[in-house]
């Protein structure tokens, strides 16, 4: 497939490429991020941001991009911490994914945890000043997903996961 640089970011963590067909796909550098499922008293801490994509206001779980040489988990835990003032003890990890391929190529790590040690208050960067920390019941996070309500990827694959491992 012949594909073209159209775009690289001054700090060469991005690069834009248009292929033949004028499909563009993204390669980021660091290309990784971290995602956590968190369960306290059987509902689901979730976040709810603003996304200019698609202007709209997505629920996910908490979580973003990792630092160079961070471990996936430390960075699942700095990212739940970040995004929802929680402080977690021990993650399990569910497995990775690659929420849109054929866009870009991202890899997210899903961690598990029910070990919710200490609030504390949100360390938002002022990129993520739109996020609010909720929790819900498991049930309804599933029927919300089902009814399409919800449609995020990494949302949905973690909850898949913890599931099909049977922690939620």
């Amino acid at each position: 497939m012949n594909r073209e640089l159209v775009y690289r970011s001054k700090d060469k963590e991005i690069e834009v490429f248009e292929d033949e067909f004028g499909k563009i796909t993204i390669k980021e550098i660091p290309h990784e991020a971290a995602v956590m499922v968190a369960l306290e008293n059987n509902s689901l801490i979730l976040i709810s941001q603003f996304r200019p994509a698609v202007d709209d206001i997505i629920i996910q779980l908490p979580g973003g991009g990792m630092n160079v040489n961070e471990d996936p988990e430390n960075a699942a835990k700095r990212e739940f911490l970040e995004e929802t003032g929680i402080v977690c003890g021990e993650a399990v990890f569910l497995g990775s994914i690659q929420p849109s391929a054929c866009l870009s190529n991202t890899v997210t790590h899903v961690y598990f945890t029910k070990e919710i040690l200490e609030y504390r208050s949100q360390m938002l960067e002022k990129k993520e000043a739109s996020i609010q920390a909720f929790h819900i019941p498991v049930e309804r996070a599933f029927r919300n997903i089902e009814q399409g309500i919800w449609k995020d990827s990494e949302l949905a694959h973690g909850l898949l996961l913890a599931r099909l491992k049977g922690l939620i």
